[in-house]
């Protein structure tokens, strides 16, 4: 009953998903010294600095990331050790930005505001992670990612989803 019409149609609905799961585009940048390789190692170490870390962000969630971030890297085969060189340093911070669009006339359903220049500014919080992946024993940063989201966010780490997608990113980062 499988025409070779709803083949092509099969086929193409395909197409049309791979070709959209492949345009999304991460919103994490990361860069790397030529020479690292993390297959090079056997451990790690996470550390959040908790000394930066603002009032408004969750310590729950930050754990939350850290220990996904923990799993996923001991998935690869590295092991967990305290005293290991290879430290992932976790930094999270906030950020007000403020934004303003200029409105020369604004259109209210019942009559035109004609001040001219009117300003419509807010200020938006962002959340900025970097995680910067450090050999001690070279005294050296080998890898570093950046990452920024506005609260409320589906990229937020504080939605189990935000985080599972970031780490994945980021796990991506070292093939």
């Amino acid at each position: 009953m499988y025409t070779n019409s709803m083949k092509k149609i099969t086929t193409l609905l395909s197409i049309l998903i791979l070709i959209g799961c492949t345009s999304i585009q991460s919103n994490i940048e990361v860069d790397s010294v030529e020479t690292f390789n993390l297959g090079n190692y056997s451990d790690f170490s996470i550390n959040i600095n908790e000394s930066n870390v603002s009032a408004e962000i969750n310590p729950i969630e930050l754990e939350r990331f850290k220990n996904n971030l923990k799993n996923a890297l001991q998935e690869t085969g590295l092991n967990y050790a305290s005293d290991s060189n290879l430290v992932f340093n976790i930094n999270l911070t906030t950020k007000d930005k403020v934004q303003s669009d200029n409105l020369n006339h604004h259109y209210s359903r019942y009559y035109w505001d004609s001040y001219m220049y009117r300003s419509n500014i807010r200020t938006v919080t962002e959340n900025i992670l970097r995680i910067n992946l450090k050999d001690n024993s070279k005294d050296s940063t080998l890898w570093t990612v950046v990452t920024v989201w506005r609260s409320g966010s589906t990229r937020s780490i504080s939605s189990d989803d935000g985080s599972d997608v970031l780490v994945d990113e980021i796990m991506i980062s070292f093939l």
